[in-house]
């Protein structure tokens, strides 16, 4: 990475958290990521109804610039305003070389909003590993104000309890045409 470069800009054009590719190893690698993003997950276990489902895409926006090449957690919260209010997003997601390297495929999650509520400051958390098919369920608990980004900062992510509906399974066979009548139509 050249350490000389001028210093990095977030995207600010959405709401959604962004996930920025900064490994840029193997292109099969972000499309195992994207693909992971855009599997229908539930925590119902065997369900069939489309309703208990959702995907990470509906809440994420995957940015692949090589801008981002090489982008580690101090220079994004660097870039982030003091407070993170003016962005349109409290946290963003990193898809690094870690990420790549495990199965679940662990995107780094940098929590760049500080709060005061009655005069204490919530500080920002330390960035922490999110697996790619639980962001669905972050997002969602965190658009709701459920539970928020940083809450999930201690989480033990491996009695995962998410079921993911894979190809031919009729839950993802049923996205796969709503996404092509999506495209037909744009």
């Amino acid at each position: 990475m050249n350490r000389d470069r001028r210093p990095i800009r977030l995207p600010r054009a959405d709401a959604a958290a962004p996930v920025l590719r900064t490994d840029f190893t193997d292109p099969a690698d972000w499309n195992r990521l994207l693909t992971a993003l855009e599997t229908p997950v539930t925590f119902e276990e065997g369900s069939q109804d489309m309703n208990d489902y959702d995907r990470a895409v509906s809440y994420v926006v995957p940015i692949d610039k090589e801008a981002y090449r090489g982008l580690l957690p101090e220079a994004v919260l660097a870039a982030a305003p003091a407070t993170g209010h003016d962005l349109p997003y409290d946290h963003l997601y990193l898809a690094d070389a870690e990420t790549f390297a495990a199965e679940d495929l662990p995107l780094l999650g940098i929590d760049l909003h500080v709060d005061e509520a009655d005069d204490e400051p919530w500080p920002r958390v330390a960035p922490f590993r999110v697996p790619a098919l639980r962001v669905a369920g972050v997002e969602i608990n965190d658009s709701i104000a459920n539970l928020f980004f940083r809450e999930y900062h201690d989480t033990d992510w491996s009695d995962s309890g998410v079921h993911a509906a894979g190809p031919g399974t009729a839950v993802y066979e049923e996205y796969r045409l709503m996404d092509q009548m999506d495209q037909d139509e744009g």
